[in-house]
């Protein structure tokens, strides 16, 4: 194997781990707090009532099988186009209501922990998403057993970093130095 196929399928496996871990925890989390991703799923006002109820199990159970297919990298390509197509999804969902002005709804993106509420850059975030869950179907061969589980490891560290920074307090430079505002 060559460096450059290496480095590819070690970038792929990150993304996968940290695009993975983002579709699990979300569809964990929309099976638990059924009812509070059903109201948000509601707020929405894109489906018909009659289909909400199937529409918000159907999309934490594939939220969950995608993120585990690229977690363990059993059917990867497969998770990812999923995981591109259920995030192209979520960003025309967001970009509608903002179009409508509904920009004080909960993106629903992880019930149960404080959300976001919808704007042009929560859209394009969620689009950006796309490129690194799509990554695994462009790298072709799957990499070796060492090397995707280093770069899955690798993936859902960075996904806990991300989440901690978000939880974070702010603090300021001049803050942290002592100045006052």
């Amino acid at each position: 194997m060559n460096a450059a196929s290496l480095m590819m399928g070690g970038l792929s496996a990150l993304c996968a781990g940290g695009v993975g871990i983002m579709f699990l925890v979300a569809g964990v989390s929309k099976l638990r707090e059924h009812d509070l991703f059903l109201g948000t799923l509601s707020s929405y006002r894109l489906l018909p009532a009659w289909s909400l109820e199937s529409a918000a199990w159907g999309l934490a159970a594939a939220e969950v099988f995608v993120g585990l297919m690229l977690l363990s990298g059993v059917g990867q390509g497969i998770g990812g186009v999923v995981a591109a197509g259920l995030l192209v999804l979520f960003a025309v969902a967001m970009g509608v209501n903002v179009m409508r002005g509904r920009t004080d709804l909960s993106c629903g993106c992880t019930p149960g922990q404080k959300g976001e509420t919808l704007s042009w850059s929560l859209v394009l975030r969620t689009l950006a998403c796309a490129l690194p869950a799509l990554l695994p179907v462009m790298a072709g061969a799957a990499p070796s057993v060492s090397v995707q589980l280093e770069g899955v490891a690798c993936g859902v560290a960075l996904w806990v970093l991300w989440q901690a920074l978000r939880v974070l307090p702010d603090v300021s430079l001049s803050n942290a130095t002592g100045e006052r505002a």
